[in-house]
């Protein structure tokens, strides 16, 4: 029992972790949250919602939640801190930059072997990059 409580612990990704991780100061959710910004300027989506500089605030709030819905169910490849890879379907996101994936993969950068996770809820401060691994086709 000993053993599975430090492999979560070790591996916040696989594992709930302690309850010392749940609070986060402001500035720290701040970075965090300018972190998931910036990987959403990056994420190239073939569909250019491109913003009108006239257009307010709603509209832009409307376009973003109109991508993250549009996300849904796609594959992605998450690189962690810790050099772990994380393969799966997007589920959800939520403002802490936390994201959620189904029918997860765990790899290492080294090659290591895969291993099998599932439902995964992968901190928002593990995450160094997104990225979608089955781009929508247009014709």
């Amino acid at each position: 029992m000993k053993e599975s409580a430090k492999e979560n612990r070790d591996h916040p990704a696989a594992g709930i972790g302690d309850s010392s991780d749940v609070s986060v100061s402001e500035p720290t959710k701040a970075k965090y949250q300018q972190a998931l910004n910036q990987a959403f300027a990056n994420m190239d989506l073939q569909q250019k919602d491109c913003y009108d500089e006239d257009s307010d605030e709603e509209d832009k709030a409307m376009q973003k939640r109109k991508m993250l819905r549009s996300w849904l169910n796609r594959l992605f490849r998450i690189k962690m801190t810790d050099g772990r890879i994380l393969n799966g379907y997007f589920v959800c996101t939520d403002a802490d930059a936390n994201v959620v994936l189904q029918g997860t993969s765990e790899f290492t950068e080294i090659g290591g072997e895969e291993r099998i996770l599932g439902l995964v809820m992968i901190p928002g401060r593990y995450i160094v990059s997104i990225e979608e691994r089955n781009p929508p086709v247009f014709w």
